[in-house]
């Protein structure tokens, strides 16, 4: 993982279920003057106010913590106060500024230089107001001779007026952009020539929107301000590659281990899937950096003596060992968050992931998920751009695919004379969705069996007991079915009439859980979808002594990226229920039309399953 090393003011907007939006906050004022020196030193400060416009604003602005890296910029808080509504102002005190090594990084399994800046603001309540002003100064540049900035408008909350004043010494080159700003440069009324070039942008908004479900990142649509010194993404791949590359030598160590590794694997496919897989489970995801650790690599030799490293790192040994028996490979810059553009101005702040590319495998592999087996990459980097490090080409990583990313669960049911169920049920997971059965399982065995059968029957209000069996969810080489036993508590009265929904168990569910997933349908914002297919197939045996009176229709529903069917057979005692559902999109990030088209589904999903065989 990146560090975001750059001046950064952390905030957290939650989100509010309210009939009319009103944001916790707003920005009343905020000037960002930065100046980029000759020499690549930068000279920052950042003058803002903010208002509290509801109890919950009080936790947001009750302190500021800005992020910076202690090992290239110094943070200095000139001055800080509240102020109150009739004018009064309360002095945030020396003893009120403090600085902390980041809890984020800690979190993360990143331990560096980055330090936090913590304001905290006295008598902060509804209607007061914040004030600081920080100046820092960069004196070690993230790249030697490069500059990147970003600055984003959230559409969260409100701006009075918001202004970014930039300059730079007239020897740079550097790139500008006020992307839903208006401004621009400023030219000097004698026209004579300066040692400066000047731009002002401003930007303001009297309209807050809540944060929607799985929205992508304002970053690919806000408003912002973006400066950068790279004239491309080429020269972005090659900032990073001249300081990358070496460090993944080959040393004789790491060809004898790679030599052992691969043992009698012929195939360069199986050549790097067992490479692969051993830097997967045996590399620790962890990252200590100094100085400009947060974008260098460490070397592969060290790296594979601690066994532990970041993104980074896993990339390079995985280089290096791959490089060892004649594979060539290449880091590749990705942005595992929300973000799914790359912004026009060049720039490194996009990229928070490094993941590996096998050219002449086209495969991207990302061994830091350790249950990700070889053709499948985590969500965070599905169909996204990704810069190739060693080429500075850009190559969008797959897509979600219904051949790929799907589940087949067959369950066989018994309805007892006294309405419970026996069953078992058997759960092919591909793609996608074994990545997150394979977790799932890897953190459920901190918990009982009982606790984790318990968890699955109450989803859907079903009590019982059973038993579940699976492969390890480390051995990245074992097919991922899940099959379990089970016993339901009555589902239905018997003996008599009664109507029978069939009951999920043990089963995955996957229907049900589709059902509950609701569409904005007045979304604002693109969000994260994708392609995916699912097959479930139950066989329920009646007692003897019952019949159906009258059972479900089958359903059919077919739009432009959603085929639904249902069917529902009857031969004698035993019952047969086929649910498929194929959702074709094609795409990553959806709009209105995909939400429309996805209720219209939900709602028949939900018809569907509400429907019952009456027995008697």
């Amino acid at each position: 993982m990146f560090r975001s090393v750059r001046f950064l003011l952390a905030l957290t907007i939650p989100l509010i279920a309210h009939a009319e939006y009103v944001a916790p906050i707003s920005t009343q004022s905020s000037l960002t003057d930065i100046h980029v020196n000759k020499d690549w030193t930068v000279i920052q400060r950042m003058e803002v106010t903010k208002r509290v416009e509801t109890d919950q604003g009080i936790s947001i602005l009750g302190e500021q913590k800005i992020s910076y890296n202690s090992a290239h910029e110094k943070v200095r808080v000139i001055k800080a106060y509240t102020l109150q509504p009739d004018g009064t102002k309360d002095m945030v005190t020396p003893d009120r500024i403090r600085t902390q090594d980041d809890q984020a990084d800690a979190g993360n399994g990143i331990y560096s230089e980055s330090k936090v800046k913590v304001i905290i603001f006295p008598n902060v309540r509804v209607d007061s107001k914040t004030y600081y002003l920080v100046e820092s100064l960069i004196h070690t540049p993230d790249f030697p001779k490069q500059f990147t900035w970003t600055e984003y408008f959230s559409p969260h909350k409100k701006y009075r007026h918001a202004e970014v004043r930039f300059s730079h010494d007239s020897a740079l080159k550097i790139h500008v952009e006020g992307k839903g700003m208006t401004g621009g440069r400023i030219y000097a009324a004698n026209k004579e020539k300066s040692d400066a070039v000047h731009y002002s942008y401003r930007y303001a908004q009297d309209q807050a929107h809540p944060v929607e479900s799985g929205m992508v990142s304002y970053a690919d649509f806000a408003p912002q301000f973006s400066a950068s010194s790279f004239p491309s993404y080429a020269e972005v791949a090659n900032a990073y590659q001249d300081r990358a590359a070496p460090k993944a030598e080959v040393t004789p160590e790491i060809s004898e281990l790679a030599t052992k590794i691969i043992g009698n694997a012929e195939s360069n496919n199986e050549k790097v899937k067992r490479l692969y897989s051993w830097v997967a489970r045996n590399i620790r995801y962890l990252g200590i950096y100094a100085g400009s650790g947060g974008y260098v690599p460490h070397s592969a030799s060290s790296i594979l003596k601690a066994k532990y490293g970041d993104c980074k790192d896993h990339a390079t040994l995985l280089e290096a060992l791959l490089r060892s028996i004649g594979i060539e490979s290449s880091s590749a810059l990705i942005n595992s968050d929300n973000a799914y553009e790359l912004p026009k101005v060049p720039s490194f702040a996009v990229f928070d992931h490094v993941i590996t590319y096998v050219p002449s495998l086209n495969l991207f592999l990302d061994s830091t998920s350790r249950m990700t087996p070889i053709g499948l990459l985590p969500s965070g980097v599905v169909g996204k751009p990704a810069l190739i490090a060693a080429t500075g080409q850009v190559i969008i990583t797959p897509l979600d695919d219904v051949e790929k990313d799907k589940t087949n669960t067959r369950t066989k049911l018994t309805l007892n004379s006294d309405g419970s169920i026996t069953g078992s049920t058997k759960v092919e997971q591909r793609g996608y969705f074994e990545l997150m059965s394979r977790s799932k399982v890897y953190s459920n065995q901190r918990k009982t069996e009982e606790e984790v059968v318990d968890g699955m029957l109450s989803r859907f209000n079903e009590s019982g007991t059973g038993a579940i069996k699976h492969p390890n969810p480390l051995d990245l080489d074992a097919q991922w079915d899940v099959e379990a036993e089970f016993t339901l508590e009555p589902v239905v009265n018997l003996p008599g009439m009664a109507a029978l929904v069939v009951p999920v168990g043990l089963a995955q569910g996957r229907f049900q859980t589709l059902a509950g997933i609701k569409a904005n349908e007045k979304s604002r914002y693109p969000h994260i979808c994708g392609s995916s297919k699912h097959e479930e197939v139950i066989e329920l045996t009646l007692p003897d002594s019952t019949r159906v009176t009258r059972m479900p229709t089958g359903i059919k529903h077919k739009t432009a990226t959603l085929s639904y069917e249902s069917s529902y057979k009857i031969d004698g005692t035993s019952i047969s229920l086929m649910r498929r559902l194929v959702a074709n999109r094609g795409k990553s990030v959806c709009g209105t039309d995909d939400d429309l088209e996805w209720g219209q589904f939900t709602k028949v999903l939900n018809r569907d399953l509400r429907q019952q065989f009456f027995l008697e």
